[in-house]
């Protein structure tokens, strides 16, 4: 039964740690899998990062990343429901492959799409920018949780880092010193009343807010140093230079320092494309109707700066993503595997 199969596969993921950094082990299981099927399998590294291809020459690529963010719990199983540190980002969209090429395999079809397995997509992103400057596919599928809704469309996304300069004064004496939590708080909602945040999206809303705030206060004073990190997501359409033009005065009227530590713009496919066509075929195989937009960062980001023109789908829930309750439905694995099969016919009848 495939979705027995499936939970198999994933449990054998998810019980090898492979936090950014320690991606070995994973990836040394994952090239016995494909071994046991007999594919060749193309290591590439520089050293420090290590990707795993399949089927180097195709015009058309399935990436998924294998790493996960330092372990938060371990898996378990409750039914078709499978928990643990990458179950939803994305060890289930792995599973999906590894399901959809034992599958093919099985049934002795041709695998007719390229296949990547990368490295340290949650830290920098090196897996990706790596294969990117050895490969140029035509068109690509990022697996990320998408709640099996095909992706046309990417955030935009500003990063920084921050300090906000306070005066120290008695806890008491609020007057007499500028509290640095208060400072922060009215630069958030200068920010938050800037025009590019007020828009609205067809597949989400522009955002920014603070992710990360420390403010040591040992003693009982009025604080007067606040750092953090505060994080952007932008529509599509936006261009990221524009809204750092009204975003900087702002910054620099509240902060003692600051910097920007990720910066890219989003992008949307239009709906003629040649990887949107397909995916809607396989989409109608499948039962899948939703198209929608990614959020967060991607490897997506990079395919799309080189060329490839790429689509971002998988199982698996972004929200729980990276949350003590992360948890993916090994039901909706098996959906993503066949819907990555159906495509993968289909890009081979029009190859």
């Amino acid at each position: 039964m495939k979705t027995e199969r499936a939970k198999e596969i994933l449990l054998q993921l998810l019980k090898i740690p492979s936090p950014s950094g320690k991606e070995d082990r994973i990836m040394l299981h994952i090239m016995e899998f494909l071994h046991r099927l007999d594919y060749d399998v193309t290591i590439e590294s520089d050293g420090e990062i290590i990707d795993l291809v399949v089927n180097p020459n195709a015009e058309l690529f399935y990436e998924v990343h294998v790493d996960t963010i330092p372990i938060r719990a371990e898996p378990f199983v409750r039914g078709n429901i499978v928990y643990g540190t990458g179950a939803s980002d994305i060890k289930g969209g792995a599973a999906a492959i590894l399901l959809m090429l034992e599958n093919l395999r099985k049934e002795g079809k041709d695998l007719n799409v390229g296949i990547v397995f990368v490295s340290d997509e949650e830290q920098g992103g090196r897996g990706s920018a790596l294969f990117m400057e050895r490969y140029k596919p035509k068109m690509a599928v990022v697996l990320e949780p998408t709640d099996l809704e095909v992706h046309i469309a990417h955030a935009g996304n500003i990063e920084a880092y921050f300090e906000v300069d306070g005066k120290e004064a008695h806890g008491a004496c609020p007057e007499s010193g500028v509290n640095a939590i208060e400072e922060t708080y009215k630069m958030l909602e200068k920010l938050k009343n800037l025009e590019p945040f007020k828009a609205k999206g067809e597949f989400f809303d522009p955002h920014i807010g603070i992710q990360e705030l420390v403010c040591e206060n040992p003693v009982y004073l009025i604080p007067a140093l606040c750092r953090g990190r505060l994080e952007a997501r932008l529509l599509p359409e936006q261009e990221v230079e524009d809204v750092l033009d009204i975003m900087d005065p702002i910054l620099d009227e509240y902060t003692k320092s600051y910097e920007y530590t990720e910066i890219w713009d989003g992008y949307r496919l239009e709906p003629d494309e040649e990887i949107v066509q397909m995916a809607k075929q396989a989409m109608e195989r499948t039962g899948l109707d939703e198209f929608g937009g990614m959020r967060s960062w991607t490897d997506a980001i990079n395919f799309m700066y080189n060329g490839t023109r790429t689509i971002v789908f998988g199982p698996g829930n972004l929200d729980i993503s990276h949350t003590k309750f992360e948890r993916i439905d090994v039901r909706d694995v098996v959906t993503a595997s066949e819907f990555l099969k159906a495509l993968n016919e289909i890009y081979g009848k029009g190859a």
